[in-house]
């Protein structure tokens, strides 16, 4: 039996998919199984799979299109391996990549999932970004917004059966982890380990941003009664402010309901500090919600008048944090009308 399955879907991927399989067949770490499960593709990908003889691929047709859940959730009832680590077919691996991970989870057994740091790039690989997060805030940030890659984890084939595989039709990878996270613990490697590729394909970011956007918004609400209570609510646009949407706050143009969104996030926060988790730490779960907080405030309070901002803040903030913040050039507009570039990426929250 092998240690480990890499589990990738594919459709209609013949312009990245080589890439994609050569990465994950020239790893460092060999002992795999490699399952590529091929969703009804209509250009070159089946072809391009067929071309490998590596004998660590396994490879599926489905008959038609079924999705990419019921196809991940297939792949995982096939895998021999208890470890599983997920693969796109735009994206590329780095060599070390499923060595580091599994050496991670070998001197952590505790834990469930572990992810890593990635760089964003475009469809020609111009690096687009790198998104930077301290792996002791990603639990906190859980309940709000999804900040791990799917295709970068590798977790525990029993975690995922436990948590119910995956089934959201979207957003389903953001469902399957905050379901883990509730059962294990979760890290992130602090080490850049994959490439991720945004395309014109991009189903959450392009052909299906609303479908995924709405799901998003259901989950969140889910994930908040979860901690607060069954019939815990809150308007729409506070949702959208959590998950750092926050145009429909800004375009109310009212400064209570902007407070009444940030205190509610003080609110939570304490509601997230009151429940037992195997990813509780306080101390993380405070730091990350100050974070959260200070990156909501300048974002809702860019572009007001002065004396509306520093309304705000005061509301908000202590006079003493204000100061601090104002010192280290935090706050937009108040001192300086625009981040440092240190401050915007230590600030910087993508949103999935």
């Amino acid at each position: 039996m092998p240690a480990l399955t890499v589990l990738m879907p594919v459709f209609n991927a013949e312009r990245f998919l080589s890439e994609a399989i050569d990465s994950i067949l020239q790893q460092t770490f060999q002992d795999f199984e490699f399952i590529i499960i091929d969703d009804g593709s209509s250009d070159k990908s089946v072809s391009i799979i067929q071309s490998y003889s590596d004998p660590r691929i396994r490879f599926y047709a489905n008959k038609e299109n079924i999705g990419i859940s019921e196809t991940l959730n297939k792949g995982i009832k096939l895998a021999e391996a208890p470890w599983i680590a997920r693969m796109d077919a735009d994206d590329i691996s780095y060599p070390e990549r499923l060595e580091k991970q599994m050496a991670y989870l070998e001197a952590n057994p505790d834990c469930g999932m572990v992810s890593t740091q990635t760089r964003v790039i475009s469809e020609t690989g111009n690096v687009l970004r790198i998104d930077r997060i301290r792996s002791e805030h990603f639990y906190y940030n859980m309940a709000f917004i999804c900040w791990i890659y799917h295709p970068t984890v590798l977790f525990s084939k029993t975690a995922v059966q436990e948590a119910g595989m995956y089934t959201a039709t979207y957003s389903e990878d953001f469902e399957l982890f905050w379901q883990i996270s509730r059962r294990y613990k979760i890290y992130n490697l602090p080490t850049i380990l994959l490439d991720y590729r945004v395309t014109d394909q991009s189903l959450h970011q392009i052909l299906k941003r609303a479908e995924y956007d709405n799901a998003q918004q259901e989950q969140v609400l889910r994930n908040l009664r979860y901690y607060a209570g069954n019939n815990y609510n809150l308007p729409s646009s506070f949702i959208a402010c959590f998950r750092h949407n926050f145009e429909p706050l800004k375009k109310e143009l009212n400064l209570d309901k902007i407070i009444a969104c940030v205190k509610e996030l003080d609110y939570l926060t304490e509601c997230i500090l009151a429940k037992e988790n195997p990813n509780y730490d306080a101390t993380a779960i405070r730091t990350a919600a100050k974070y959260k907080k200070h990156y909501i405030l300048t974002n809702l309070s860019d572009g007001l008048p002065l004396a509306q901002r520093a309304y705000l803040w005061l509301r908000l903030e202590s006079l003493r944090t204000i100061l601090k913040l104002l010192k280290s050039n935090l706050i937009n507009g108040i001192k300086d009308r625009s981040f440092s570039n240190k401050s915007r990426s230590i600030m910087s929250l993508h949103m999935f």
